[in-house]
């Protein structure tokens, strides 16, 4: 049996502290599993088990049932049935093709065939972090039990770089890492968040139909969070006319096929390399407002361009994140600790762990 993860070689366990019970909450994110049947036999799955360590020592078991398997199987094979534009595979799994749908098949797997699951997210409250994910794959071949252990690395990653907030001022952030729904569930994507600003009704997202003029904080200057080159950049698509509403079928179909589906996703976008292949990530901002250019080299806090509601967003926003590479969708996402916020009472923060967080840039 051959048992394969994604991201491969190790999961980023992104640590929270959870004030007034002295605990740390480990926090991360198994994007799929791929598990191959490499015998000349027929051979039934019947139990996933999966062991949280620290130390080598297990501190939670979680268990799979063989009606889970079935469960977790069809629910890649409908995914398989989505994804059938390779942009779109790399937007979820960060490659073009992770399971072979010609071999795939539920728990029961003949030679060569393959099942799998995705999107499992996993927390454990300690005090102290976890450090290892096993998996142990439980079947049955020629009536016999028998097991595969698969081992996974849990690694707290640094940043390679003292980065600064995107944006000056007072926000608030939507659909941080702590939403395993939302972008999460996007590869490059993971640690990323959403930007914006309360109105005087303390509405984030007014009724549908607002103009983007509407919204206090549309054409607000996006900056470099550090030093870097600009090794991509898309500045053509319009915004959406209002929230709510995205650009007509007809515009939206010209842009793919001119430029593929990137700008559909992000809208008007640039991505700055930074030291150690770290990648910082600018989406939705208004068209022709980009003031850098591919290849330009830029200075921490320089301003890119403006927070505009261009691509695949309901209204004026900037989508941020940090990743492991410059291609927006085979990146590997990566959490960004900023040396310039604090949250709502003032108290010093590094990293936007929490959806709703109201921080302050200065």
């Amino acid at each position: 049996m051959d048992i394969t993860y994604l991201p491969s070689e190790y999961l980023i366990n992104c640590i929270r502290k959870l004030e007034n019970i002295n605990r740390l909450e480990s926090n991360f994110f198994l994007r799929a599993v791929r598990i191959k049947n490499n015998s000349d036999n027929s051979i039934r799955l019947i139990k996933y088990k999966f062991e949280i360590k620290r130390n080598n020592n297990c501190v939670k078991t979680i268990i799979f049932d063989e009606e889970m398997i079935k469960e977790k199987s069809e629910d890649v094979k409908q995914t398989l049935e989505r994804l059938v534009n390779p942009d779109f595979a790399k937007m979820f799994m960060g490659v073009d093709e992770f399971w072979k749908k010609e071999f795939y098949s539920s728990n029961i797997l003949e030679p060569k065939h393959e099942t799998g699951f995705r999107l499992e997210y996993f927390t454990h409250m300690d005090i102290n972090p976890v450090d290892e994910l096993v998996l142990t794959v439980i079947y049955i071949e020629e009536e016999k039990e028998k097991m595969e252990v698969c081992t996974i690395p849990l690694v707290q990653y640094k940043n390679k770089n003292q980065y600064i907030f995107p944006l000056k001022g007072a926000w608030i952030a939507i659909n941080a890492f702590d939403n395993p729904y939302e972008h999460r569930r996007m590869h490059s994507q993971e640690f990323g968040f959403d930007l914006g600003q309360l109105d005087e009704n303390m509405f984030f997202i007014p009724p549908k139909g607002n103009k983007n003029e509407f919204f206090c904080f549309y054409g607000k200057e996006v900056i470099a969070i550090a030093d870097g080159e600009v090794v991509d950049v898309f500045n053509e698509i319009p915004d959406n006319p209002s929230a709510g509403e995205l650009l007509p079928e007809e515009k939206m179909g010209e842009i793919i096929n001119q430029y593929g589906y990137k700008p559909l996703f992000s809208g008007n976008f640039v991505v700055v390399e930074h030291s150690g292949n770290e990648c910082s990530f600018y989406a939705h901002l208004i068209s022709n407002s980009i003031k850098v250019k591919k290849g330009e080299k830029v200075k921490q806090g320089q301003i890119l361009g403006l927070l505009g509601n261009s691509g695949n967003s309901s209204a004026p926003h900037l989508h941020f994140h940090l990743m492991q590479g410059s291609d927006i969708l085979t990146a590997r996402g990566l959490p960004c600790y900023f040396t310039n916020i604090t949250e709502i009472e003032g108290k010093k923060i590094e990293i936007i762990d929490k959806t709703l967080s109201v921080v302050y840039a200065d």
